[in-house]
């Protein structure tokens, strides 16, 4: 009795596969991501320190976390880098800097 399952079944996935290949059956694509997160805001003169608050919601299929946050940490950086140098030009920073 199992082998008739097994039959059937793998008849199915042929099937199947032989219609996807052929384009007679059209599989829908991934649905638009979802996140419960508010979308991403920064303010209008960001600093070094904005970078360390942000907060990016991830889906299924979303991004890998910890590239996305080395890629943060590298921009903090830089950005604390330039501020540095701006400040010790005339010992503060530009706000439109």
């Amino acid at each position: 009795m199992e082998w008739v399952a097994l039959s059937l079944l793998a008849a199915a996935v042929v099937t199947v596969t032989a219609l996807v290949a052929t384009g007679r059956l059209e599989v829908a694509g991934l649905a638009e991501p979802t996140t419960t997160r508010a979308p991403l805001e920064l303010p209008q003169t960001v600093r070094s320190s904005d970078v360390d608050v942000l907060s990016m919601g991830s889906t299924l299929y979303g991004y890998a976390p910890a590239e996305v946050d080395k890629a943060l940490d590298s921009r903090r950086d830089r950005l604390a880098d330039q501020e540095r140098q701006l400040a010790g030009r005339d010992g503060h920073v530009h706000p439109d800097a």
